[in-house]
């Protein structure tokens, strides 16, 4: 923490200008005309100053700003003398991360800019204290979603600013292009100071280094040079930079040594004590014996030197102070800012001089006249517009046929479009659901039911009584399944239902359920029972594990033939991004295609499912990652406590005991 004292000096009624110039004119100015008593009350009152004065002129001064202790070293990064790359690095990358916004108040636009100058500033530490001019900010160009544009030099201000950025237009924006132009120091002076070196002398004036004692160093400073003091940073004997706790500084203007003051007060006291003893007839004899008395130059006037101190965190051998750049130069930097705000269809809210809001196309024409009070996008051709008495915002549909918004009496219960072409609606909050085809706003199912929900390439309709009915993209009936014993994945649904058959299921002795597997025209393919892993679905490779009731693993086609008889091999997983990990009899596992080919040898004591670009497997020696040619990727000196299963995926994770994450290429995952 930096501390400042500032010791105003105290200057004596006595002096016109100052002690070493008093005149016997001064004093009489002061005293006569006054009694004997009253300029003895007059000279007291004048010791007492001057006996402040004394004991400022006689104290050393020294202010101990922090803990300084040589045993707790710390050290940081040397103090950049040359900092232009450093400032343009950073001043770019507060630039590169603004964002703005468009609003259009017919016929202009107004541009709103997450831009601030201080932010920016704030950026570089101290920046301030080079005391340059502000950056500016220019518009330069404009690109409008038409695939027009339009150039400016046009200053524009930031987000604290009381200014508008207005620009001629109503066009929906793209991206707007910046130049911003902003100051640098050229490289600074810097004085290196030692007890061997402790004294710097310029026409500034001079810096003088008094010690270094217990990591802090004590200097003398002229008040010219102290203002120009960027940066002391503190050397230890290797030459590194040690972290700084703290600095102080006093101002002493006292311009008088000890001597020339105590001899001052010394003829003031005299000159109190004749008059106790009736030394004097009157004042003029007072002053003439006061004038004799006092000294009439100071041989020992000290010079008028800051005394700062700085400590540091280590052992102390030398200073580096950097002086402030005499000279800047200046850097314009050019960037290009992507509007957030996307416009549906080229369509957006916009408002007239009376301020009433209304929908312009990209080519900046209403295509809703402003008429609303309150308007804002919602989602889709779907606009928000002033609270209505239930307390929800009203909503409204464009027509832009006729261009005109008209009131939807409904309300959204899910925000995504299903399949992109519905939205699911309910007459009161949390009452029935229907849907509303987006395009006409017309209500095709009215709100009936208990749930409506997007899964795979359907849409579920669930009823009160948990039916639920399948249908696609043109509300067609694929399927009904009561209950929730089914999933979907793309246009495949499987269905599990109670093996109820007395038949023995393969080796196990009760068996549950079974799955059936339906397609889009709601077409079982499957042509006996089967048992499905879970998370298996006909993936890039159209092939699907299932498993018989004789036990065999099988792979069948998205018609339900049978492709790949897996009962040859001891084990089989489900294909994952063009390979199945596959065992022999001997217990070690391989990869074969689709077309059963086996391209991975068995080799490995475990495989794991492929990614697009590895498989985890295991060997004697350890775990490793390999590609779909069996080349390994990376080698593993622990095991693994969990591992991803996804099928077909980019990228798969696995996490080892030491709880350090891998992914598919080997890198470190950060959590």
């Amino acid at each position: 923490m930096k501390k400042h004292i500032y010791l105003t000096a105290i200057f004596l009624a006595f002096f016109a200008v100052s002690m070493a110039q008093t005149t016997k004119k001064d004093i009489k100015s002061l005293l006569e005309g006054k009694s004997l008593t009253d300029a003895k009350e007059v000279i007291i009152k004048q010791n007492k100053s001057i006996e402040s004065l004394l004991k400022l002129a006689s104290t050393s001064i020294r202010i101990t700003p922090g803990n300084s202790n040589v045993a707790e070293s710390k050290t940081t990064e040397k103090f950049d003398s040359s900092p232009k790359n450093q400032i343009i690095k950073k001043f770019n990358q507060t630039l590169n991360k603004l964002y703005f916004n468009q609003k259009v108040f017919y016929p202009n636009t107004n541009l709103s800019i997450s831009y601030s100058e201080k932010s920016l500033m704030y950026s570089v530490t101290d920046y301030d204290d080079y005391k340059f001019p502000n950056p500016e900010l220019k518009l330069k160009k404009v690109y409008y979603q038409d695939g027009t544009s339009a150039s400016f030099d046009k200053q524009v201000y930031g987000r604290n600013d009381e200014k508008i950025n207005e620009i001629k237009g109503t066009k929906w924006i793209d991206s707007i292009e910046l130049e911003a132009s902003y100051h640098y120091p050229e490289a600074m002076p810097v004085i290196n100071l030692s007890p061997e070196n402790a004294l710097h002398q310029s026409v500034l004036g001079k810096i003088e280094l008094i010690s270094i004692e217990d990591a802090t160093a004590i200097l003398k400073i002229s008040p010219e040079l102290k203002e120009k003091i960027l940066k002391v940073e503190g050397i230890n004997s290797v030459g590194k930079a040690l972290d700084q706790s703290g600095s102080s500084s006093s101002s002493n203007t006292i311009n008088y040594s000890p001597e020339f003051l105590a001899k001052y007060l010394e003829a003031c006291k005299t000159a109190i004590s004749n008059i106790d003893k009736g030394s004097y007839k009157n004042t003029d004899e007072l002053i003439d014996d006061l004038y004799d008395k006092i000294p009439k130059e100071d041989k020992n006037k000290p010079e008028n030197l800051v005394n700062a101190s700085y400590s540091f965190r280590g052992n102390l051998k030398q200073i580096n102070i950097f002086l402030k750049p005499e000279k800047s130069a200046v850097n314009n930097y050019n960037f290009t800012l992507k509007n957030t705000v996307k416009y549906v269809d080229g369509l957006g809210v916009a408002y007239n001089k009376n301020g009433l809001a209304g929908i312009l196309d990209k080519n900046g024409k209403w295509i809703a006249q402003p008429t609303q009070k309150e308007l804002s996008h919602y989602k889709g051709p779907y606009f928000f517009g002033g609270v209505t008495e239930d307390g929800y915002r009203s909503i409204l549909w464009l027509d832009k046929a006729n261009q005109k918004l008209v009131p939807f009496n409904y309300h959204f219960y899910k925000n995504d479009a299903m399949l992109d072409k519905y939205y699911a609606i309910e007459k009161t909050i949390n009452g029935p659901k229907g849907l509303v085809e987006i395009e006409t706003n017309k209500v095709v199912l009215e709100p009936s039911l208990d749930n409506i929900s997007v899964k795979g390439n359907y849409i579920v309709l669930t009823s009160d009584d948990e039916v639920n009915t399948i249908v696609n993209k043109d509300l067609k009936k694929v399927l009904s399944v009561k209950g929730y014993n089914y999933k979907i994945n793309g246009d495949f649904i499987f269905h599990s239902k109670p093996y109820t058959s007395k038949e023995k299921f393969a080796d196990y002795s009760i068996l549950s359920n079974t799955d059936d597997v339906y397609n889009a025209d709601g077409r079982k393919i499957n042509k006996e029972d089967y048992v499905i892993d879970t998370y298996d679905f006909f993936g890039m490779d159209s092939l699907l594990l299932v498993k018989n009731k004789l036990g065999k693993n099988l792979f069948i086609n998205t018609k339900g033939d049978v492709i790949i008889d897996g009962s040859k091999y001891a084990d089989v997983e489900p294909f994952s991004s063009g390979l199945a990990p596959v065992k022999n009899a001997e217990g070690n596992w391989g990869y074969i295609n689709s077309k059963n080919v086996l391209v991975i040898p068995f080799m490995y004591n475990e495989a794991k499912n492929f990614s697009k670009i590895s498989a985890m497997v295991k060997t004697s020696d350890g775990y490793q990652l390999i590609d779909h040619k069996n080349k390994v990727i990376k080698k593993f000196d622990d095991g693994f406590s969990s591992y991803s299963v996804k099928k077909d995926a980019d990228n798969l994770e696995y996490r080892n005991y030491n709880k350090q994450t891998y992914n598919s290429k080997g890198e470190v995952v950060k959590d």
